[in-house]
């Protein structure tokens, strides 16, 4: 398993991150929505180790939070605050961030305290 992540990561290439893919697989997010959660209050983060040297994040936003523009924009504000975060979180992750209909029309420093905060409870800052 450990080579076939360590092939994904070089042949796909980190895109926007340094040390983080996408999460995309339903099996992957299944699995890490069993893992450690914590709910803040625009968001929800849910994480569990895996078997790869790096992070896999993913990003959910619900159709009730609104038409396409809008769940677009919470998941570039929280791809961004992961991303601000990326250095300082330990690797070895599966990430899930689960936007709340209540993130709707907050600024990206009211979700990223959220991200950040929810982070530090699960204990995924180094």
């Amino acid at each position: 398993m450990k080579g076939l992540c360590l092939l994904l990561f070089f042949l796909k290439g980190a895109r926007n991150m340094k040390n983080t893919q996408s999460l995309k697989l339903n099996r992957d997010f299944r699995r890490a929505y069993k893992g450690a959660s914590h709910a803040g209050g625009y968001t929800v983060v849910y994480a569990r180790k895996n078997r790869c040297g790096f992070n896999r994040l993913g990003l959910t936003v619900s159709k009730t939070a609104g038409k396409a523009v809008v769940r677009n924009r919470l998941k570039r504000l929280m791809r961004e605050s992961y991303r601000l975060m990326e250095d300082d979180i330990r690797e070895g992750y599966d990430i899930i961030i689960v936007a709340r209909n209540r993130a709707v029309g907050k600024t990206f420093e009211q979700i990223r305290s959220d991200v950040s905060f929810s982070l530090n409870k699960l204990e995924m800052k180094k």
